[in-house]
């Protein structure tokens, strides 16, 4: 699939794949669904292993992997808890979780960053968590990952927003951080706040430097507003420039003489 504007005008053709494309290839596994069946796998295994007493075999576990972290610098554990759940409940709601937040790292930043992203940071919450509670059971799920996987995409988006065209900086700041803070930000007191906090914090931090994909500055390189422009010949309609009002209110000035027509 190919977006650009039309030939004849200076511009080449711009390649642009479809998210669905980028997460779901047919050819390969892509990062985010590798992390979503990786949790599913431990997720199964774990279930016909233990069985009926999943709830208790869990705890059990996870009070001996608390301890041995603890007594024998057994770190490992933390990584296995990155991939255990305490229910399925609470491995569908991050599978959920999972896909937004892996799936916008992979597509800014590329799927190699998604999986360093989900392991540097989930290792990260899993340390806080440790530390905050100072006592046993040691903490499971994927949660505090997917905290650090959004809060990289968060502080990326702010950070590279120059490279955006406008349109895409305007659905940035009006549609995707009001939906992030009001979504989001309340799930980081729920459950182990500390494995989100601590995640979420490194996740922050990484989001400032990990440099964005080849394929971000392709797309943001066309203005799909200017093409639909182009295409329609209309030259009263383009799209706003910085300082200009915004395209929402041209749109509906545009609209209004359809709306309302004016009487003779």
């Amino acid at each position: 699939m190919t977006s650009g504007a039309p030939e004849g005008r200076g511009h080449p053709p711009v390649e642009a794949p479809g998210l669905r494309g980028i997460l779901f290839p047919r050819s390969r596994f892509s990062a985010t669904e590798t992390l979503i069946l990786l949790n599913l796998a431990v997720a199964g295994a774990l279930f016909l292993l233990w069985g009926r007493g999943y709830t208790l075999e869990l705890r059990a576990w996870s009070e001996q992997a608390w301890h041995a972290v603890r007594e024998r610098q057994a770190y490992g554990w933390w990584l296995a808890s990155l991939f255990i759940h305490a229910n399925a409940g609470h491995l569908i709601r991050n599978l959920v979780a999972l896909l937004a937040g892996a799936g916008a790292v992979e597509f800014l930043m590329g799927g190699p960053w998604a999986l360093a992203v989900y392991l540097v940071t989930g290792l990260a919450g899993a340390w806080f968590s440790f530390e905050g509670h100072g006592q046993p059971p040691l903490s499971v799920g994927a949660s505090g990952a997917i905290s650090g996987l959004l809060g990289s995409a968060l502080t990326f988006i702010i950070r590279r927003r120059k490279i955006f065209q406008y349109a895409q900086r305007w659905k940035v700041w009006r549609v995707y951080v009001p939906l992030f803070v009001l979504l989001f930000l309340p799930a980081l007191a729920n459950a182990d706040a500390h494995a989100h906090l601590g995640g979420f914090a490194l996740g922050l931090l990484l989001g400032c430097f990990i440099p964005p994909h080849p394929r971000v500055p392709r797309l943001a390189a066309v203005d799909p507003m200017a093409e639909e422009d182009e295409e329609s010949g209309d030259p009263e309609w383009s799209p706003p420039s910085e300082g200009q009002s915004p395209w929402p209110m041209q749109f509906a000035e545009r609209l209004l003489p359809i709306v309302h027509p004016a009487r003779e």
